[in-house]
């Protein structure tokens, strides 16, 4: 099973204005980019209304970044932990600078994919949707599933969302790990890593475990 770069991203849950987070301002504030220092910066529209993102990416040379109203997402170019490095430090710089902006929660999100599940894999879905599957009327045949479950650690810092899918032989699997934050000074330390919280590239490597554990593996 294969994680997807393109779903991977750092997102920070709050009250954001595209018209501060424009690339000059990221560049010279998220990236310390001295002033007139040259960028490749790209801008990518969504193509329809209703797309996954209906709010323009900009494209960085490491990292891409959207800024909805509810959230500011920032997505690394590729899943080396040093990119995700990178785009927990831009945050992290881009947070202090607005240190007054309102902040509610920080997450990690990593998607995986199996498009031809074996057998094996399908079972857990199979088992999962019988009780309905037996309820329906004859000549209905199952087309896709969804799990959904939640976890939270301990001390309640941090909350994880997996939702599986199966459909027509493909299987997703999606991971949200959700720190609830009420300050900055938490957010600055779930983007640093510390005081219990730890950092994007470790998340990941927990995802891959528990992904390990249910399927082949990657």
């Amino acid at each position: 099973m294969d994680l997807i770069p393109s779903e991977t991203s750092l997102v920070v849950a709050g009250s954001w204005n595209a018209a501060i987070l424009t690339p000059t301002w990221m560049l010279r504030h998220g990236f310390q980019r001295a002033a007139g220092e040259s960028s490749n910066v790209q801008v990518f529209l969504p193509a329809v209304q209703g797309a996954v993102f209906e709010f323009p990416r900009f494209a960085l040379e490491e990292l891409s970044y959207i800024v909805r109203p509810d959230a500011l997402l920032v997505l690394p170019s590729d899943s080396r932990p040093e990119r995700f490095e990178l785009a927990e430090q831009v945050t992290a710089r881009v947070v202090r600078v607005l240190s007054h902006t309102p902040i509610s929660g920080i997450g990690h999100n990593f998607e995986f994919r199996e498009p031809a599940a074996i057998p094996q894999e399908v079972a857990v879905f199979t088992g999962s949707r019988q009780d309905l599957v037996d309820q329906m009327p004859e000549g209905w045949a199952p087309a896709g599933v969804v799990i959904a479950s939640s976890f939270k650690n301990g001390a309640e810092t941090v909350h994880v969302n997996i939702q599986r899918q199966w459909d027509g032989g493909a299987i997703s699997v999606k991971f949200n790990f959700h720190h609830p934050v009420s300050n900055v000074d938490q957010a600055i330390a779930v983007l640093e890593g510390r005081d219990g919280y730890v950092n994007m590239a470790q998340n990941l490597v927990f995802a891959k475990t528990v992904i390990a554990s249910l399927y082949r593996g990657d």
